[in-house]
């Protein structure tokens, strides 16, 4: 394994891949993971802005899904996913904690 930096991650050009050092290899895995999640995060935090906000009926679209498929040009399903994903949904209680309760009354 080469442990010596040929170049800082951030400015790991993709037609050098094969020359790019090993520690630098990843260190770029590493960055581009962490750029991902913040990304994702912001990506989640628009799109329950937007689904909070009424912003697809809003603009003339029938509902969040399609607009957000016709503003990042993705699928209907990919669409629902990051909805999904943005909308807090509430946790069910375990029938354990159910049962609990009951016995408690």
């Amino acid at each position: 394994m080469t442990t010596h930096s040929t170049a800082p991650a951030q400015y790991a050009p993709a037609p050098g891949w094969p020359e790019l050092a090993d520690v630098d290899l990843l260190r770029t895995l590493v960055e581009t993971e962490r750029r991902r999640r913040r990304l994702d995060a912001a990506m989640r935090a628009a799109v329950a802005e937007a689904e909070r906000r009424g912003l697809a009926v809003d603009t003339g679209y029938r509902d969040t899904a399609e607009l957000l498929t016709d503003l990042l040009r993705i699928s209907v399903q990919e669409a629902r996913r990051r909805i999904e994903f943005a909308i807090p949904q509430g946790r069910p209680r375990a029938r354990k904690v159910w049962k609990v309760l009951a016995a408690a009354s």
